[in-house]
């Protein structure tokens, strides 16, 4: 028995995976990748490290309100009265605001 194949279907399916292929092609290098990634996970660990220091610096003020019955004129007056030992360093660009009043802490 002679069996016919049907030549279009294989060209269709040949013609499909050429295509798939022709995606968007890979030109960075290893190097270059890893300097993305890295710079990626930096940019991540800063703003951990930031989230960090704001959530110490409002800890240290609740703490000096329930030790002293109200909060801190200021953000010095946690590190004079020995409540941490310096204040953080804020991003770059940024600064703590600080309403003594109410003792809210923010970053603007």
């Amino acid at each position: 028995m002679n069996k016919k194949i049907n030549v279009v279907p294989v060209i269709i399916l040949f013609a499909f995976i050429l295509i798939a292929g022709c995606g968007k092609k890979d030109t960075g290098t290893i190097e270059e990748k890893a300097k993305q990634t890295g710079a990626r996970t930096l940019e991540k660990l800063k703003t951990t490290v930031h989230q960090d220091n704001l959530l110490y610096l409002k800890n240290k003020i609740n703490t000096y309100k329930r030790q002293n019955g109200k909060y801190p004129d200021s953000l010095q007056q946690l590190v004079n009265e020995g409540f941490i030992d310096k204040i953080p360093e804020p991003p770059s660009g940024m600064q703590y605001q600080y309403d003594a009043s109410t003792g809210t802490l923010t970053l603007k």
